[in-house]
């Protein structure tokens, strides 16, 4: 991967992921907090990762166990606080900063699960609790 794609990749990222904290910012206080056993405290809290597979490798592992799942169930997992959406946040922007994370695509797959979460939230926001618009 060239420097300047590699850096394309990075600030695209970057950028989904202010986009992402926003929206979390945002969501309504109606939203339950996360809990501590809940899915995303259970496979977002380790920010160890298998140096054979890479880094990619084990945070699609974390995300596929969570977010693959039917439409109908997603919406529980749009929920707020220190276990909730600022969690997998913060598991984000870690696995984002591991060195090798570019290997095979993986700021780029990364960016992808970004932007399939700000969906999620975005369709939540607008049409479920807010009943605004969207873009």
């Amino acid at each position: 991967m060239s420097n300047t794609s590699f850096n394309e990749q990075k600030q695209h990222l970057d950028n989904l992921i202010q986009k992402l904290n926003g929206l979390i910012k945002k969501l309504p206080t109606t939203l339950p907090c996360g809990s501590k056993d809940g899915p995303l405290a259970k496979h977002f809290s380790d920010h160890m990762y298998d140096a054979a597979e890479g880094p990619y490798f084990t945070f699609n592992q974390s995300w596929e166990r969570v977010f693959q799942c039917a439409d109908s169930q997603k919406e529980y997992l749009i929920v707020r606080g220190k276990y909730g959406l600022d969690l997998v946040q913060a598991y984000i922007v870690h696995f984002a900063k591991i060195p090798g994370i570019e290997a095979n695509n993986g700021l780029s797959l990364l960016a992808q699960r970004v932007e399939a979460l700000i969906a999620l939230i975005e369709a939540m926001y607008c049409f479920e609790y807010m009943n605004l618009p969207c873009n």
